[in-house]
């Protein structure tokens, strides 16, 4: 805006004792333009590997994988629309700028990045809540799900729409200059979005303890699946803080200045919430690539175990045998338990690693048998053939997979395992929780 005499007149009067500083002001916007740029390609590397996983890995692509991929556009676009703002003037004080330059700026953020910030959200939480759906066919947890998609959708996309009907004419929004415009209570309007999206982060937080709270499972492997599951709510801190910081700064007149902090928060929250959201959906990717990084290894597994006790489930393995061989079985049962001991705290292993150390224990158990057996000669001992023909057991271990002994023990193991989880929902109908997804 200019002056009857030419002068440039700024969007607003300066506060007494600054001036307008219109060849070169001071300017903020250089922050915004990092996190725009720097934000993105922290996404991608965690969306990449997702899709690389649902397309190659696991074959298969689910709903929220394609609603996660229309969120991160919206993303981008929200970081096209700042990067722009910040060329045009947002970070800069609102006197510094000239009123049409001050028109342009906030035009384009209350129509494109209201729109790209709302969208974005709205889809990176169906993504997530879509997620959980896959992972539970209980009819009350999934109405609860839906309910929080309803909620989701209901505040998002009044908000994304917002410059269509807060004011009127549509251009009083953001040029007060026009006679005669009206508006609603905008900062009402804002709060209450802002507490919506910050309590359904929290709820998208909270859903997996819910479902996983009657899974028979060990205690830690409940607290681990839960973790991995609630890492999409986790963005709730940083959609606390954003309107923690919007609110602070609601009454600011200085608002080209200010805001930008407000926008950085928001492309955060974007940002991470899509990280967040592709966290659950790793693991078949680092275990096919990755396979022995911490988190994936047998030994952080071991160590697990060993720390927590009440982590695992209890196998107990007796080889079997008969009466007709008492002193054999209690010499092979011993080497057993020495070596159990020896691998894991408190004789806890799964089935799949009880066949680590088949071959030795076998070998032990053998040597021991025979060494029993050896006194039939000298001291009356009943021997092998002997105890075969009464139709008894030497007490040696199988090694040819026949369902006795060592071998006996494992499948036996093997069996009680899959008893006491395939008759579960969650675990029937979450074939990525098997696979790695």
């Amino acid at each position: 805006m200019s002056s009857a005499d030419g002068t440039i007149m700024g969007a607003a009067p300066p506060p007494p004792g600054m001036m307008a500083d219109f060849e070169n002001p001071e300017s903020i916007s250089y922050r915004l333009i990092i996190v725009s740029v720097v934000f993105p390609f922290f996404a991608l590397c965690f969306l990449l590997p997702r899709l690389y996983s649902a397309a190659f890995i696991l074959k298969k692509w689910h709903p929220d994988d394609y609603l996660i991929c229309v969120g991160l556009a919206f993303a981008l676009a929200n970081s096209i629309v700042c990067i722009t703002q910040s060329t045009m003037g947002m970070g800069k004080h609102i006197w510094d700028l000239d009123f049409e330059t001050y028109k342009e700026t906030m035009k384009l953020g209350m129509i494109g990045g209201s729109m790209s910030y709302n969208l974005c959200t709205l889809f990176v939480k169906l993504s997530i809540l879509s997620f959980y759906l896959r992972f539970s066919v209980d009819r009350a947890f999934r109405m609860a799900v839906y309910a929080v998609m309803f909620i989701t959708v209901g505040y998002t996309i009044p908000n994304a729409f917002l410059f269509l009907y807060i004011c009127k004419p549509i251009a009083f929004y953001w040029d007060w200059t026009i006679a005669n415009g009206t508006c609603l209570s905008a900062q009402t309007i804002f709060d209450s979005a802002n507490i919506l999206n910050m309590s359904t982060d929290f709820m998208i937080l909270l859903l997996p303890i819910w479902m996983l709270r009657p899974l028979r499972a060990p205690l830690l492997k409940k607290i681990g699946v839960a973790l991995i599951l609630m890492a999409g709510g986790f963005v709730c801190g940083i959609s606390t803080m954003r309107m923690v910081t919007a609110m602070k700064g609601a009454y600011n007149p200085d608002i080209t200045w200010h805001y930008p902090i407000n926008l950085i928060w928001c492309l955060v929250e974007e940002y991470v919430g899509i990280i967040c959201a592709c966290l659950p959906c790793l693991k078949a990717f680092s275990r096919r690539f990755f396979p022995n990084s911490f988190l994936f290894s047998p030994v952080f597994e071991q160590r697990v175990s060993s720390s927590f006790p009440f982590s695992s489930l209890r196998l107990d393995t007796v080889a079997s045998t008969t009466a007709n061989a008492n002193n054999a079985n209690s010499s092979s049962t011993n080497t057993n338990n020495n070596n159990s001991d020896s691998d894991d705290v408190g004789g806890r292993k799964a089935w799949w690693k009880l066949r680590k150390g088949a071959t030795a224990t076998a070998a032990a158990a053998a040597a021991a048998t025979a060494g029993a057996g050896s006194g039939t000669a000298g001291g009356g001992e009943v021997g092998d053939e002997e105890i075969k023909s009464k139709g008894g057991s030497t007490g040696k271990p199988s090694v040819d997979g026949s369902g006795s002994g060592i071998n006996g023990d494992v499948e036996a193991a093997r069996v009680e395992v899959a008893e006491r989880f395939e008759d579960h929902e969650t675990f029937e109908k979450a074939p990525v929780m098997e696979k790695g997804r």
